[in-house]
């Protein structure tokens, strides 16, 4: 299948993204340097349950963790918005995503900050609940706001198209009494680390400006760190996928969805917006890594793809195990 070419960026989405982080940032910097010797040099930096302190630090440790939490949130997310282009859909929920975090996170830090203020004995601040309830609403308002201001994400992704897989429909001989099955792990490096930063971007904010807005990333990191690998299977099920360490969940492509198999190199982020299971207009997948990749045109004339080693060989096998169920249905009229 051919690569799509390079979409044009679209200024706005990578706005959404890179805006309120540079906001955030300011926002904490002049709240910091206005505050700085009304602070106590032992600040409360988590407000556990209850809205008291049960996490401490000092002034320049909290703001240096805070700042690079921001930088990080901006720099990630406004390099995904610009990468994933030819993903117009992805493209705009990861912008949406990027900004809302800032809004969320800075609101929280400056409210650290406020909360910290013209106090002796750091273990006396509170954070009332309600500054919680005001960052999620920010956060929430911020969400509508920049969703409209990314544009539908219809524009580009009307112009795809879906072809047939690069290499025909190759076909492994087989006896009319045999059978035969194809198996292989196909392993990935993004996901983990990817997952790894995530998570560790969660026990920062925990640490810093409290569990509540950390969880998602924690949700989030923790599988995605812990997702190594899956085990991919062509047989006369289909297409099989499973995770490496467990037998599920488990994803699978029947033979009878199968109306040709073929093999195509897959970017991740390019042609599908990034690693894991991934879906766009007309296609979707297990993407764990760039290269090889199983490519089968379904029944519905979408495609569904996998990343594996040796797609070729597994591509041969699927065409022909589905070519004989459909020679079987036929002669039984089903």
């Amino acid at each position: 299948m051919p690569q799509s070419p390079a979409a044009p960026l679209n200024a706005r989405r990578v706005l959404v993204a890179v805006v309120p982080p540079v906001l955030a940032i300011g926002a904490v910097l002049v709240t910091f340097l206005s505050l700085r010797d009304r602070l106590p040099d032992r600040m409360a930096v988590h407000i556990g349950s209850g809205g008291h302190a049960d996490g401490f630090s000092g002034q320049g440790a909290f703001l240096a963790t805070a700042l690079g939490v921001l930088i990080g949130d901006g720099a990630l997310f406004g390099a995904l918005t610009y990468w994933i282009r030819t993903t117009p859909g992805v493209q705009r929920t990861i912008a949406v995503i990027g900004g809302t975090v800032a809004v969320l996170t800075g609101w929280l830090i400056v409210a650290v900050l406020l909360a910290n203020s013209d106090v002796t004995d750091a273990s006396s601040v509170t954070l009332p609940g309600a500054q919680a309830a005001l960052a999620f609403a920010a956060a929430a308002v911020y969400a509508a706001i920049g969703w409209l201001t990314c544009g539908k994400a219809e524009e580009a992704e009307e112009s795809e198209t879906v072809s047939g897989p690069s290499t025909g429909a190759e076909r492994l001989p087989l006896g009319d009494s045999e059978t035969a099955g194809w198996t292989r792990v196909a392993g990935s490096r993004v996901l983990p680390a990817t997952g790894a930063l995530v998570a560790a971007a969660g026990i920062v904010i925990g640490f810093t400006t409290g569990w509540l807005p950390a969880l998602p990333l924690l949700i989030t990191g923790a599988p995605m760190a812990l997702l190594t690998g899956a085990r991919v299977t062509a047989d006369r099920r289909g297409i099989t996928v499973t995770p490496s360490l467990t037998p599920w969940p488990r994803l699978n492509v029947p033979l009878e969805r199968i109306a040709e198999a073929g093999h195509r190199t897959v970017n991740p982020v390019r042609d599908f917006g990034g690693w894991g299971y991934r879906a766009r207009p007309g296609a979707s997948g297990i993407v764990l890594r760039s290269g090889d990749a199983i490519s089968a045109r379904l029944t519905t004339g979408s495609e569904f793809v996998v990343t594996v080693d040796d797609a070729a060989t597994a591509a041969a096998l699927l065409n022909t195990l589905a070519e004989r169920e459909r020679e079987r249905r036929t002669a039984t009229g089903g």
